[in-house]
């Protein structure tokens, strides 16, 4: 039996998801042992701490490559808060925590997912007083399957700073880009006795700097995971003159980029030699988004894409000795 007096054009944002997970839950979920999946939202329920009587719930969510955990108490809790710590089996990551109501609400850091996944125990550590702390455990078992069932369900970050690079195969730049791409075409029809589907991009940054993505999908067989590959050219005398007939012919053109399929964007905030940053999304799974960067001669991986709001690294400290509930 279920209980469930909510809907869902009466919630909005990660608070309605939190009454929604609450209000359609088992009768018995507050005395659950496990994490526990919400049927259709990016949300995991926790189980409650058994040393207190306070909280009446607490969940995880993911919304835009955003993880939020929401604890609900049964009153409010102190109002004077600046910040909290997650401590996961003897690693601590800061955090920052609002109050609303009788929630506080923890933005958790994408570096802490891991250790949530194969970890023993979660202690929160909030301010209750200007010179006191309280202190939340609870217990991590199936955080594992509920936390990647979260991942797999969280909608796409906003990628409304940067510049998205759309692919088209109706484009002046399609006989280049076959050109380009001849061996690697030929070699997919012969391993596969069919023809990929070739699309293409061009991203331009002034001064005749520009870039002609080249897409090739078919089979995840033949290019891996995504079934896609994107390589990336530039004219080899970069910069060179727009319209120029050197810098439109194959042979004039050098490799500079080289994945599987992603999702592209550049970065206008973020110029090195004249040539934006390339940024990626996975086209599925959970992995973070990364930077590419013009390096003089081509574009390298940077590293990771930083959440919008950067989260303090993990501070070694001294091991928990927690157990599963």
């Amino acid at each position: 039996m279920k209980i469930c007096s909510v809907t869902m054009r009466h919630l909005k944002g990660v608070a309605g998801l939190f009454l929604l997970a609450l209000g359609c839950l088992p009768v018995h979920a507050q005395a659950q042992s496990r994490w526990q999946l919400h049927e259709a939202e990016a949300l995991a329920t926790l189980p409650l701490p058994r040393d207190r009587q306070d909280v009446s719930g607490a969940a995880l969510s993911c919304n835009a490559q955003k993880w939020t955990l929401r604890i609900e108490f049964v009153e409010a809790p102190p109002s004077e808060l600046a910040g909290a710590a997650l401590r996961v089996d003897g690693t601590r990551f800061s955090a920052n925590v609002e109050r609303g109501g009788t929630a506080l609400t923890i933005r958790v850091p994408r570096e802490a997912l891991e250790p949530l996944k194969a970890g023993l125990r979660l202690e929160v550590e909030y301010p209750s007083t200007a010179e006191a702390t309280e202190n939340l455990s609870f217990g991590l078992r199936g955080s594992r399957l509920a936390i990647t069932a979260v991942e797999e369900r969280c909608s796409r970050r906003d990628m409304s700073a940067y510049q998205a690079v759309s692919f088209t195969p109706y484009s002046s730049y399609m006989e280049l880009a076959r050109e380009l791409r001849a061996e690697d075409i030929s070699a997919f029809t012969r391993a596969t006795t069919a023809k990929p589907d070739v699309q293409v991009a061009m991203a331009e940054f002034g001064e005749g700097r520009r870039i002609l993505f080249t897409r090739l999908c078919g089979s995840s067989w033949y290019f891996g995971a995504t079934g896609c590959n994107i390589t990336g050219y530039v004219p080899d005398d970069a910069p060179a003159t727009e319209g120029s007939d050197d810098a439109s012919h194959a042979s004039r053109w050098r490799t500079v980029y080289d994945t599987e399929n992603v999702h592209l964007f550049t970065d206008a905030r973020s110029v090195h030699g004249g040539w934006r940053d390339v940024v990626t999304l996975p086209v599925r799974g959970a992995e973070p988004g990364q930077v590419w960067r013009w390096d003089g001669e081509r574009y390298a991986l940077h590293g990771d894409l930083p959440d919008e709001e950067e989260a303090t690294a993990p501070e070694p400290a001294a091991p928990l000795r927690g157990s599963h509930d």
